[in-house]
């Protein structure tokens, strides 16, 4: 409420009267959804910004508790703290009608020149206020707690350098934003404000136990300016021009000074209420300082979110419905938005006030925050949450003040909450301690609610607050009469478009909804480990990124998955794979999931085989936590199937996917070669002593080579693609690269199911002339392998004339192992990873030593861990991804599509021939690629070519009747002469 009442414009303006005139910009209606939507903007803004907040309060009371150090902080940052929004609420109410009436009538250089004045003018102004803060720190610090003790003065006086800039950041971010507001633009600037309460959180965690709560007010100096650089890209990109000038002569500047003056003082006086607060908790015992400011945060977190966006969000428009004079459109919308928040907050206050101690003890009770700081703070919370309805009230009535450019009125309400404040303070703090002065600030709430809305009704008239607005009663009578309204009933673009929530719109909440979820996580986290929740915090936005722009997480899954995992240390322990997996999953319930299913009909058996995976999660031998991570990244081969067929709808993305994939293998493939010559990254064969390359796999070269048996034909397709000389010379060099990288893994099944493949391959391509091509190049690509590495000694083909070739290199021992074990009487088998374990128990050697401790075959894996169902399921996923090919090369596609669909084709005969004597195909940084190849003859671009080609024939068909009917008409015209 001390943020609010120095809201105001020109005092000197005419009384408006009540009839209503033509009305030539804001109605009702129109001004209603245009409210609503800035409405959501800046309340899911906010609601991210102050949860954001929490968490790191969250981080920081476990750090640090409520000691003398934190009444130190609070009483150090009190003066920016408080100020800064003052300043922001006088800019608020002074510039925005003054700059929209500029931006509406003038120029846009006019208003660029009044931008650049009120820039520099407020750089000038809060470079001396900071400088004379820390001149005059020891007077300010002894001034705002004077029971404190002398110890505590000294470290806030300690503080004050390094947190008294932050005013002067807070402002300029405020005057920024009131001017992109005045633009219509609410939510860049609102989601900008997470920065400052991650960086506060990260500089606690990094240097907290070292310097102390030093590092909060560094983190929050660093955030700040963070959240000023987001700003200015914003005001950059809406062609806001900045303008090194100062013009004191602009016209414009006497109406804003005008309304300025009012409200700042007005704030002025209104921001001695907190300062009275800490003045008489400084009197309390030790911690009631931080104990009042952990509360306040709390509370802050409803009303930032709430009717601080209500003020916000309709202050513009009631301005607009002022200037017009039509007041009754005005008396419409301040009821409208006072009984939504009334309404609101009713129940809010309800929640905080009989549920306070449980959100402390859930919140805070963490770390240093012991029990007796939690009973404290909650207290003082059940006192604040009293007054949220007055506060709440009171918050928007004054925002029609500054409308109506009375903040004369607004002043002397401030001047009253002072000297209420006070008093009530002194009473009640004497009584109930920190309960009391938080009790005494609600009550002073209440008496500047009724204050306010008497002297309202004495300038424009009844209110009929009482009444019900007709907008809530139409809605209420419906929903009783069981019919949803209208604006509920309409089409998927045309739904609730009066309040603004169109398709799109509804996307953005959707996306925020699941970010929030992460926070919750975060939360959550945050008791065991502040790390896990900063972490959390920093990767929410990474999350609401990637669920914004999809084509960008299908591209992050062909880039990185691969190293997910892998021997690569910059890509391990990092939360990549979640952050990936996270919005991939999300994604299912909101992407047209039943689209995909129709284009792929694969994709349903392989979601019943891992749904039957997942029924097996009470009898496999794997911790649960082991298991739901291994279950979760097999269903992302699922999930990213669904995104790569609904994302990729242009050439352009479908090529750029492409190369995606194609760029690490480049890599891979390069350090496998550079392993091999130096002996590292990889195994030595010891029955033929040649060096076998794993490059970042590890030590095992059979992953390796299922991963290449995947990108070759990839690399294959995009060849055909080209269209310049250069880039297939190019093409074909990065293919010899894969093969040579291939050969030295010395797998001897993956070069017999690859070359299997890739002679089905060239037996589906659409044409005679790229068989021919395909079957020349191929043979002189693979006389190259072998001239190569004849000419560097290296045998590939030696191990097919190995002794253990009967017996796969012992592999058929586990296989009988398996066997042996099984019972087919388990319908759901033994549980994911028991093969695994059963190996791992009966060490099945040969030769003198273990043999492996996995199956070594995805059919009879399948088949123990998940019965024969699973087996079933699984084998139906690969014979389905067969049918849908071939009858998609059958029908009549493209050139492009037939040629991919035999890449795809090929590429599943190679995998099911490995799937024989390898489970590398659920390893999730390689198996992920073969279900996205079998997609990309399904994606959504094709369906464009499809249509391209047939109107090319259309065309055709027409120029060919159309040359039949001429030749008829000659041979009649023949006739007839003869």
């Amino acid at each position: 409420m001390s943020q609010s009442l120095g809201n105001g414009r020109n005092d000197s303006q005419p009384l408006l009267s009540t009839t209503s005139a033509r009305l030539v910009a804001v109605k009702i209606k129109s001004a209603n959804k245009n409210i609503f939507r800035a409405l959501l903007s800046l309340a899911s803004a906010n609601l991210l910004i102050r949860v954001m907040g929490l968490l790191n309060q969250i981080v920081v009371t476990a750090r640090f508790g409520q000691d003398q150090h934190m009444d130190a902080y609070y009483v150090a940052s009190l003066i920016p703290m408080t100020l800064a929004p003052m300043l922001a609420s006088a800019l608020e109410a002074s510039v925005i009608p003054a700059y929209s009436r500029l931006r509406t009538k003038g120029t846009r250089e006019q208003a660029s020149k009044l931008f650049s004045t009120l820039l520099n003018l407020l750089i000038v102004l809060s470079i001396v206020l900071t400088a004379g803060l820390i001149f005059f720190k020891t007077e300010l610090m002894t001034f705002l707690a004077p029971g404190t003790q002398s110890s505590t003065l000294l470290i806030a006086q300690d503080l004050t350098p390094f947190i008294f800039p932050v005013l002067a950041l807070m402002t300029l971010n405020s005057f920024m934003e009131c001017l992109l507001n005045a633009e219509g633009k609410f939510g860049w600037p609102a989601y900008a404000g997470m920065l400052t309460p991650l960086a506060t959180a990260s500089f606690v965690i990094a240097g907290g136990n070292s310097f102390g709560v030093l590092t909060l007010c560094i983190g929050t100096l660093v955030g700040q300016l963070l959240q000023l650089v987001g700003i200015i890209y914003r005001a950059h990109k809406m062609q806001i021009i900045y303008r090194p000038v100062l013009d004191l002569k602009l016209p414009e500047l006497k109406p804003i000074m005008s309304a300025a003056w009012p409200a700042l003082f007005g704030g002025l006086i209104s921001m001695a209420s907190p300062f009275v607060d800490t003045i008489f908790s400084s009197f309390q015992s030790a911690g009631t300082i931080a104990a009042l400011n952990n509360a306040l945060k709390l509370n802050g977190v409803p009303t930032g979110v709430l009717f601080a966006a209500v003020g916000r969000a309709a202050l513009p428009y009631l301005a607009n419905q002022a200037a017009i004079k039509d007041m009754r459109a005005f008396k419409g919308t301040l009821r409208l938005y006072l009984w939504i928040v009334g309404i609101a907050t009713l129940g809010l206050t309800f929640v905080m006030t009989f549920g306070a101690r449980i959100i402390i003890g859930i919140i805070f009770e963490h770390g240093n925050f012991t029990a007796h700081d939690a009973d404290t703070t909650a207290w003082i919370l059940v006192g604040l949450s009293i007054g949220m309805f007055p506060t709440a009230i009171g918050f928007i009535v004054s925002r029609a003040f500054s409308a109506l450019g009375k903040t004369r009125i607004l002043m002397g309400v401030s001047i009253f909450s002072v000297f209420a404040n006070a008093a009530f303070d002194a009473y009640f703090g004497r009584i109930w301690g920190g309960f009391g002065i938080a009790f005494g600030t609600s009550l002073y709430y209440f008496c500047t609610m009724i204050i306010l809305i008497v002297t309202l009704r004495m300038m424009i008239g009844k209110l009929n607050l009482l009444t019900p607005p007709k907008e809530l009663l139409e809605m209420v009578q419906k929903l009783s009469r069981g019919q949803v309204p209208t604006t509920l009933t309409r089409g998927k673009e045309g739904r609730m478009r009066d309040f603004g929530l169109t398709y799109a719109f509804r996307k953005r909440v959707m996306q925020v909804a699941f970010a929030l979820s992460v926070f919750a996580v975060g939360a959550a986290g945050a008791a065991q480990n502040a790390l896990f929740t900063v972490r959390i915090a920093f990767g929410s936005l990474v999350v609401l990124a990637l669920l914004r722009y999809q084509y960008l997480l299908v591209l992050a899954w062909a880039c990185i998955n691969v190293f997910i995992g892998s021997a690569l240390p910059l890509f391990n322990g990092n939360n990549l794979l979640s952050g990936l997996t996270l919005p991939t999953l999300l994604l299912l319930f909101y992407v047209p999931t039943k689209e995909a299913f129709k284009r792929l009909p694969a994709l349903p058996f392989w979601l019943f085989y891992f749904i039957w995976i997942l029924l097996s999660m009470g009898i496999s031998p794997i911790p649960l936590s082991q298991f739901m991570t291994i279950w979760t990244t097999e269903l992302d081969f699922f999930a990213v199937c669904v995104l790569v067929v609904l994302v990729i709808d242009s050439r352009q993305k479908m090529i750029g996917f492409i190369d995606a994939m194609i760029a690490p293998s480049i890599f891979i493939a390069i350090y496998g070669l550079y392993g091999f010559v130096t002996q590292q990254h990889g195994v030595v064969d010891p029955t033929t002593g040649f060096f076998r390359i794993s490059s970042i796999f590890y030590d095992t070269p059979p992953t390796l080579g299922l991963y290449l048996s995947v990108l070759i034909p990839i690399t294959i397709y995009r060849i055909f693609t080209m269209r310049n000389f250069l880039k297939i010379c190019g093409g074909i060099a990065i293919l010899l690269l894969l093969m040579v990288a291939l050969g030295l893994t010395f797998n001897r099944g993956t070069l017999i199911a690859v070359a299997v493949g890739l002679v089905v391959t060239v037996l589906f391509l659409p044409s005679n002339k790229m068989r021919g091509i395909a079957m020349g190049a191929g043979t002189a690509i693979v006389g190259m392998v072998f001239l190569g590495t004849a000419l560097a000694n290296i045998p590939i083909l030696s191990r097919f004339s190995n002794s253990d070739i009967s017996s796969l290199n012992g592999r058929t021992y586990l296989w009988q192992a398996l066997i042996d074990h099984f019972d087919p009487a388990q319908i759901l088998g033994y549980g994911l990873k028991s093969s695994d374990v059963l190996l791992t128990q009966l060490q099945v050697g040969f030769g003198g030593g273990v043999i492996a401790t996995a199956a070594h075959n995805i059919y009879l894996e399948a088949m123990f861990e998940h019965g024969i169902i699973g087996l079933t399921l699984m084998c139906l996923g690969f014979i389905a991804f067969g049918w849908c090919l071939l009858k998609k090369y059958f029908s009549d596609r493209s050139f492009e599509q037939k040629l991919l669909v035999a890449i795809a084709f090929g590429t599943l005969v190679s995998i099911v021939i490995q799937g024989y004597e390898s489970n590398d195909i659920w390893n999730q940084g390689v198996g992920i690629y073969f279900f996205i190849l079998m997609a990309l003859p399904f994606c959504r671009y094709w369906d464009k070519t499809q249509g391209s080609n047939k109107a090319a024939q259309e065309d055709v068909q027409e120029q060919s009747d159309q040359h039949d009917a001429e030749n008829a008409q000659k041979e009649q015209e023949e006739l007839a002469m003869a």
